[in-house]
């Protein structure tokens, strides 16, 4: 029943990112309002999030699903921006909902990663691992040589965390996050050489002709030219390595087959050896 001295609705609509913000704020409002001592923290549980979204008509399993995926997000994340600007934020990220429980999916994430990008794990924690490039010998070599074409973009990074959390019995969400900070800082000296080197070029001409200003070019141009080198270099590598994280979950969603080859050698092996 409507409350008489409310005033009457107003009909007029509101685009998506309205409706975003006063839902929030709404929500602020809401709990806020209320009474109980667990209303008046900053914190809410999960039980009662599912109650309040109740009240306002949004479905138990989107919510559990926004849960997981807030809860799975990584920190390196959080800042991501869509462009691919060389100096704006260089880290990436992509996230899935899979089938499979949390520990099933970080257990294969874990091989896989290890497997196709040469990472290995520095952190664990119950929920997330976080990863980086091996800095054995051979390993170093195997990403530099490439024999298998995998182009070890994820390697790139400094820094790759893994986060799962569950939506339900049979679903997880899935993130992963990636540093590619050292990388950009690299490519962003090239331009910063040739400037250099430019300068060291236009010293002497600034010095012996009748036309002084004649030495800024040198340095201007290399400049010029070094920032186009390292712009297309970065955008080619995030790009690259955002398919890679793509794959790997792609990997995880459906899974390889055996070639028949793989197929008659794991038969054989478990013809010929004995039981264990």
């Amino acid at each position: 029943m409507t409350n008489p001295t409310s005033p009457p609705p107003d009909d007029r609509s509101l685009n998506r990112a309205a409706l975003e913000r006063v839902l929030a704020r709404a929500m602020e409002l809401h709990v806020r309002g209320e009474d109980t001592d667990a209303s008046r923290s900053d914190q809410l549980s999960e039980s009662r999030v599912l109650d309040i979204a109740r009240e306002v008509g949004i479905s138990p399993e989107a919510v559990r699903q926004a849960i997981a995926e807030e809860r799975a997000r990584s920190p390196l994340a959080e800042a991501q921006r869509e462009s691919d600007a060389m100096l704006t934020d260089p880290t990436i990220s992509a996230a899935r909902v899979l089938t499979g429980s949390p520990a099933e999916l970080l257990g294969r994430l874990e091989a896989l990663l290890a497997r196709d990008e040469s990472l290995s794990v520095i952190r664990r924690y119950p929920d997330r691992i976080v990863l980086e490039p091996r800095r054995g010998l051979m390993d170093q070599i195997t990403r530099s040589m490439d024999f298998g074409g995998r182009g070890y973009y994820l390697s790139r990074a400094s820094e790759v965390v893994v986060s799962v959390g569950a939506v339900d019995a049979r679903r997880t969400h899935v993130a992963l996050a990636a540093d590619l900070r050292s990388t950009r800082n690299k490519q962003l000296a090239t331009p910063v050489w040739l400037a250099v080197i430019g300068l060291l070029a236009g010293a002497p001409v600034a010095v012996l002709t009748v036309y002084p200003w004649l030495g800024v070019l040198p340095p201007l141009l290399l400049g010029w030219l070094g920032w186009k080198l390292a712009r297309g270099a970065w955008r080619s590598l995030r790009r690259q390595a955002l398919v890679s994280m793509e794959r790997t979950l792609d990997k995880l969603e459906y899974p390889e087959r055996p070639s028949p080859a793989q197929q008659l050698l794991t038969g054989l092996a478990r013809s010929l050896l004995p039981p264990k």
